[in-house]
């Protein structure tokens, strides 16, 4: 039987089931994917071991009534097949400031200064030097911006938010666009000269994670999707996956999301597996009640580079989405690193979260109004550009092109520069068309094409 054949309950595992593509992961590429395949009537398999759809880009909800994603998103599009995508969902959407801010140093509430921080200065420092070359992130960073920016933020947020030393971290990713129209890192800017953005996102009324489920529900084909199944290993050669319920998969085509490590080592490459970083922490929601600290008010993200304050990004939830609140509360989610492999603290949730709480309070935040707290632990945040990477990973989806596998996405791509929801999207169309028809290929490696 094929895939498209079933007509019982998708999660049951019954043996031997053949499909022309097998896509592993349910996020932004997998859905990207999903949608293509249905567009060209090819039959498909879709397995994700999350029990919704997703993946980083999900959003889970509380006991209380709370909606939680497991980062700070934003939703931006280069691409017109993701914008029609997007308003064929139907998905509602809340246009949202951009407003970010720096909180330096966690003992001082009047410490909060715009982001981004390079573009609040009154003089230009006299030890910048751009246009030397630089071997790795903490040089560029130094060439850039100068000591003493380095000292208040860059090495502090970096270190939380990379989670390795910034001497083993490419730079070439600064100079590409964010989620927005700017710079991952915008250049020096003089104060006076700082005009605050009036740039917008929209974002899903109910998390990001409603707009791929309805991406799914009205452009996809929902019963190619097994969800709460994971693969638990891969015959390259057979072109044969094993489901963690007992299903056997043979499949022509292979497009996977799941973690390069992981299909680095299906492959037998273990020694290169370990050779790629990816940080890792916890995600923390705090939700009150009544009204949001005027420190924080209108607030959509802030970024703390002091270690003493345990997370490194907070997201206003609230201020995206009112609704992913009860009313009469607002919420913040806080993301956590994992510190040791630069000399800090791992933290247990429940020290981390008691952190957390004691830091929002010095902003205002009154932990006799707290409702609720949720976490999650994130064995993978984000894959780290470390150097040395891309010809690693050249080399790797080489070998696996001559498997018929595209591993693809945020983690299987492996390439942050590359990871934002609307370009995952369009790499999981590429991989199909690619797949089908031979197409080229271009969003992976040169997303600054778009």
């Amino acid at each position: 039987m094929t895939a498209s054949d079933r007509t019982d309950d998708p999660r049951r595992g019954d043996g031997l089931l053949s499909t022309d593509v097998l896509v592993i992961g349910a996020g932004p590429t997998g859905i990207g994917a999903a949608v293509r395949l249905a567009e060209t009537g090819t039959d498909h398999l879709v397995v994700d071991a999350f029990d919704a759809p997703g993946g980083m880009a999900g959003t889970f909800s509380d006991d209380s009534g709370f909606a939680w994603d497991l980062g700070g998103h934003v939703i931006h599009s280069h691409f017109p097949s993701f914008d029609a995508a997007v308003e064929a969902s139907g998905a509602p959407m809340n246009q949202v400031l951009r407003n970010g801010w720096v909180w330096l140093r966690g003992d001082d509430p009047d410490s909060l200064v715009p982001a981004p921080l390079q573009a609040q200065l009154d003089a230009i420092p006299e030890d910048i030097d751009p246009h030397a070359p630089a071997a790795n992130l903490a040089e560029y960073y130094r060439n850039s911006f100068g000591q003493d920016l380095v000292d208040r933020f860059f090495t502090g947020y970096n270190e939380k938010m990379w989670t390795i030393p910034l001497e083993e971290v490419d730079h070439a990713w600064t100079s590409l666009r964010s989620g927005g129209s700017s710079r991952n890192v915008p250049r020096l800017t003089l104060a006076k000269d700082f005009v605050r953005s009036a740039e917008t996102f929209p974002y899903p009324r109910g998390g990001t994670g409603e707009l791929w489920r309805r991406i799914i529900e009205t452009q996809a084909r929902p019963e190619a999707f097994r969800f709460g199944v994971r693969v638990d290993s891969l015959d390259v050669q057979g072109h044969r996956a094993l489901l963690s319920d007992g299903t056997e998969v043979r499949y022509r085509h292979l497009i996977s999301t799941a973690p390069m490590t992981w299909m680095l080592r299906q492959i037998g490459r273990d020694d290169d597996a370990a050779l790629l970083r990816a940080s890792s922490g916890t995600a923390i929601g705090l939700g009150y009640r009544g009204e949001v600290p005027a420190a924080l008010r209108g607030m959509t993200w802030l970024y703390c580079p002091d270690r003493d304050v345990p997370w490194y990004r907070g997201t206003v939830m609230s201020t995206y989405d009112p609704g992913t609140s009860p009313e009469g509360c607002w919420s913040m989610l806080v993301e956590v690193p994992d510190m040791e492999a630069v000399g800090g603290r791992r933290w247990s949730t429940e020290d981390a979260t008691a952190a957390c709480i004691d830091s929002l309070a010095i902003l205002g935040a009154d932990p006799s109004a707290l409702v609720t707290t949720w976490s999650t632990d994130i064995p993978m945040a984000y894959p780290v550009p470390t150097l040395g990477r891309d010809a690693l990973l050249r080399d790797a989806d080489a070998e696996l092109l001559t498997h018929d596998i595209r591993s693809r996405g945020r983690f299987g791509g492996w390439r942050y520069e590359s990871c934002n929801q609307d370009y995952s999207w369009a790499q999981g169309i590429q991989a199909v068309d690619a797949a089908l028809t031979g197409a080229v290929e271009d969003v992976l490696w040169e997303p600054e094409k778009y």
